[in-house]
């Protein structure tokens, strides 16, 4: 029987945040909306109703059973990774993370809501009437959230794309120091670029400079960087032993506090709405993001008004 509750964020990483036994786990939820802090169920956090479901006009879409196939393969990877401290040496390992953090990268709260969010904005610029296309029957005012579900699954066709650029970055494991832990958001997989390219964006997985992060542990984190990134580091004469041995042993670089504030506030940026954590402790600096940058509170994407540029919008992944 195919579960009603369908997670955009899986229970097995959940599960690595979370205390007590597998059925009873609990982790910390923060509501970046309403600023609240309360313990719950990860059978209870990060999911919707039939998420991976639609039946309308553009037909029947069903993914839940694929969506656990990829978690299946994802858990038992990820798994290795915390419990062996090492990246995967299989090179078909290797692959199937890069389609598990592509899809983790598509299948979010986010991208279903920036594309409703695009459509009301351009309906309040330019009014319902206007169409999408010439040959489109319908006017943009035709449409709804379930086309922008139907849309956001349709993008699932991408993950072998996405998966490819994956492979070509430089990847390294990332450890905390004990005082140090990682959280997790409703949306994992974050990316920053330290390179400007206004007026474009800069946050394409083909763009120079470009950098992903996803947290697997309160102890571990992959950090997947442009290779030209990774080439300066390797030059850099304090970094390069460290980033050389991590490249080739595949073995974790030893994070600094300053480090893991940076990685868990791309957290904080990129959460829609929940960030979840091991410890409520661990969710002190992310209210303290939103007490000094209530913006936050909104989320990164198209909701926000155009000329604030948000982050993620003004680029696609394969630009």
């Amino acid at each position: 029987m195919k579960p009603k509750k369908q997670h955009y964020v899986p229970q097995f990483l959940l599960r690595n945040f979370a205390n007590g036994r597998k059925n009873k786990a609990k982790i910390w939820v923060l509501d970046k909306r309403s600023g609240t802090v309360y313990p719950a169920s990860i059978k209870d956090v990060a999911h919707e109703n039939f998420f991976y479901e639609y039946h309308g006009d553009a037909g029947h879409i069903e993914y839940e059973n694929l969506m656990q196939k990829i978690d299946s393969i994802g858990a038992r990877i990820i798994g290795d990774i915390t419990s062996k401290a090492i990246l995967p040496n299989s090179v078909e390992d290797r692959i199937w993370l890069s389609y598990y953090i592509a899809t983790q990268m598509i299948r979010t709260p986010m991208t279903r809501g920036d594309m409703e969010n695009f459509r009301q904005l351009v309906i309040s610029k330019w009014g319902k009437d206007i169409k999408a296309h010439p040959d489109d029957p319908k006017t943009i005012g035709e449409y709804g959230p379930e086309d922008a579900k139907a849309s956001s699954l349709h993008l699932l066709k991408d993950v072998p794309s996405f998966a490819n650029l994956l492979q070509e970055k430089a990847w390294f494991l990332c450890e905390t120091p004990p005082t140090a832990p990682y959280i997790v958001s409703d949306n994992p997989v974050v990316r920053h670029n330290m390179i400007d390219r206004w007026p474009r964006g800069n946050l394409g997985l083909k763009n120079d400079g470009i950098e992903v992060y996803m947290p697997l542990s309160p102890r571990f984190s992959i950090h997947a960087a442009c290779k030209k990134l990774a080439a300066v580091a390797l030059m850099t004469s304090e970094l390069s032993s460290t980033f050389a041995r991590a490249l080739v042993e595949k073995t974790p670089i030893h994070y600094k506090l300053e480090n893991v504030e940076f990685t868990n506030s791309l957290q904080v940026i990129w959460a829609e709405r929940f960030i979840f954590a091991k410890e409520q402790w661990h969710l002190d600096m992310p209210l303290d993001m939103l007490h000094t940058n209530p913006e936050l509170k909104n989320g990164p994407g198209v909701r926000q008004k155009p000329e604030m540029s948000p982050p993620h919008c003004n680029d696609g992944p394969l630009n």
